[in-house]
């Protein structure tokens, strides 16, 4: 089925910033850590809380200790104090947006102003704005609470930063031709904003709408009712396994947006479940072809490929014969050291990729008996190729045992090493490094050419690393703060990676330059303007997109390997 995910979606600015200050809360603060009601309103969200052990607390209790952390709707400030006051340590996790709206009401009911808020008097952010404008503060929810307001001489109109665009103008004409001279602020968050005019876009180009959020969210209610005002049928749906798939088969183009509180794992499941759902407007073959993508990047055969050739480039351009063993060996130990790591980190893995981890649960004994395999394959092709080569495998081995494995203290999912900010793809890129040159140099020699192609290596590895980061950002965030995205921010750790880019242009040209790349090498110009094409298609757009764009970044060590096959290739036939 074709999908077409909104540009819009998942999780806002205030919604990331209370889910990180509670995931830092659960590492940091004080124990134990609770939320002064639902954090967000997202099921699926809280439950990851709870696994960090943040649970959420209905009524002020009359004595307590620990942290306790204001949800992203915020509180009315009698609560916050009554919260100080019983003993609590408070990490205030209110929304900026929903901030100042509060500090709107607080500021014009000192003045004497009434405060209008236009919304649901029910929500928990609706409370918390009036708790700030006491006495002074009212609110409409339609147009037949404006029938009981007071005589209104003297006031101002706020929004719910959720409302309804379309419905807070027509609230706002009303009031002010029933009321004249009353000041309007459109509080309204940019998000929705963005979000509701982004569904109506949806609507023009898809036969059916799918909505993935909580069925509490205010937000994600109104993109529904917005949806179906366009006249198109609407899915509303909390994760994957409520999509009815028998009601969905009959639509050529279904469009997916998401609420403001909803995880992009959730939504990427959503998706991943609707391509999948058979449709007579979609080829077999297009759907076999995911399906089989999918299986090469989950089974980690994608990773095999490209270590496998990347393998033989450097034999190649260190102008050695073809060695398979020496192939053979880089495959089968990083292989078993990234699958060994995934196999144990599956915690984090649900967060990001349920049907990933699923598949390797499932799988589970298969890919643990793989793993053995592969390391004991390694080993025994390092004894027969060198002895030295042999020495620094075991090491390796053993190293990528102790960082992935519970060994020394590991807490928490992570080990002492994967504490240490964004550094899983440096390890990950010099692990490349160590096991698919250093057995050529020690087995064959030193060549300043393979010098070259090593920090080729080095840098495509890291690149891969990173962007696969960035796809599983959102499920890292809740486990820890290992990767780069998570230490840096999305948009810092793009910069990385563009200066990571020249670096690669500039490996390939200092060993044309210095190195001794034989002139048939010259395919390897190819690497830089893939690489730039990959960080191109990440910037663009990362929601729903994560098969295409895992394929993209598994394809920079298999086309770099390529490259230089190719220009061997073609050598080969003119000479």
């Amino acid at each position: 089925m074709k999908v077409i995910m909104a540009r819009k979606a998942g999780f806002c600015m205030g919604v990331r910033r209370a889910v990180q200050l509670a995931i830092k809360a659960s590492y940091e603060a004080e124990k134990p850590v609770y939320t002064y009601g639902p954090l967000i309103h997202n099921d699926q969200a809280l439950k990851l809380l709870e696994m960090l052990e943040i649970r959420p607390i209905k009524e002020i209790p009359e004595k307590a200790k620990g942290t306790i952390i204001i949800r992203a709707h915020g509180v009315p400030p009698e609560d916050k104090e009554r919260l100080k006051k019983v003993g609590f340590k408070i990490i205030d996790g209110t929304c900026p947006r929903v901030s100042r709206v509060q500090a709107l009401a607080r500021r014009f009911s000192r003045e004497g102003y009434w405060v209008v808020v236009v919304g649901d008097p029910d929500h928990a952010e609706v409370k918390g704005i009036l708790g700030y404008a006491g006495e002074k503060g009212l609110v409409v929810s339609s147009f037949k609470d404006l029938e009981h307001l007071p005589s209104l001489d003297k006031y101002v109109i706020l929004s719910q930063t959720t409302q309804d665009e379309e419905f807070f103008k027509l609230m706002v004409e009303e009031l002010l031709s029933r009321y004249p001279g009353g000041k309007v602020y459109n509080t309204i968050c940019n998000a929705t904003h963005n979000r509701q005019q982004e569904v109506r876009r949806l609507c023009k180009l898809c036969d059916a709408i799918v909505v993935v959020g909580g069925k509490h969210s205010a937000n994600t209610k109104r993109l529904a009712m917005i949806a179906r005002e366009e006249g198109k049928d609407v899915f509303l749906v909390e994760t994957a396994e409520e999509l009815d798939r028998e009601a969905l088969k009959k639509y050529r183009q279904v469009g997916v947006t998401a609420g403001a509180s909803t995880p992009n794992w959730v939504i990427n499941q959503v998706i991943r479940t609707l391509e999948e759902i058979p449709s007579p407007y979609e080829s077999s073959f297009l759907r076999w072809g995911r399906k089989f993508l999918r299986f090469l990047c989950e089974s980690n055969l994608a990773l095999c490929l490209g270590v496998f050739l990347l393998s033989l480039a450097a034999l190649f351009i260190n102008g050695r014969p073809f060695d398979l063993r020496l192939a053979v060996l880089a495959t089968a130990f990083l292989f078993s050291a990234h699958t060994v790591n995934r196999l144990v980190d599956l915690k984090s893995l649900y967060l990001n990729d349920p049907a990933r981890a699923t598949f390797l649960g499932k799988n589970r004994f298969l890919f643990i008996g793989l793993t053995f395999l592969g390391f004991m394959l390694s080993l025994i092709i390092a004894w027969l190729v060198d002895k030295t080569v042999f020495v620094m495998t075991s090491f390796m081995t053993m190293g990528s045992l102790l960082y992935s494995l519970p060994f020394l203290g590991r807490k928490n999912a992570l080990s002492p090493v994967q504490r240490i900010p964004g550094v899983r793809s440096l390890f990950i890129a010099f692990g490349w490094w160590i096991t698919i040159i250093w057995p050529i140099i020690l087995a064959y020699g030193y060549k300043s050419s393979l010098m070259w192609f090593g920090y080729l290596v080095l840098l495509v590895a890291f690149l891969r690393a990173v962007l696969l980061e960035i796809l599983e950002f959102q499920g890292d965030g809740f486990v820890g703060k290992e990767t780069l995205p998570v230490f840096l921010g999305v948009e810092k750790t793009f910069l990385c990676l563009k200066f990571c880019w020249i670096f690669i242009g500039l490996s390939i040209l200092g060993g044309f330059l210095w190195g001794g790349y034989p002139k048939h090498f010259l395919s390897l110009l190819v690497v830089p303007f893939y690489s730039f094409w990959v960080l191109n298609q990440y910037e663009k757009a990362l929601l729903g997109r994560n098969l295409e764009l895992e394929v993209s970044a598994e394809g920079l060590p298999l086309i770099t390997g390529l490259s230089v096959l190719v220009g061997k290739g073609i050598n080969g036939l003119f000479r």
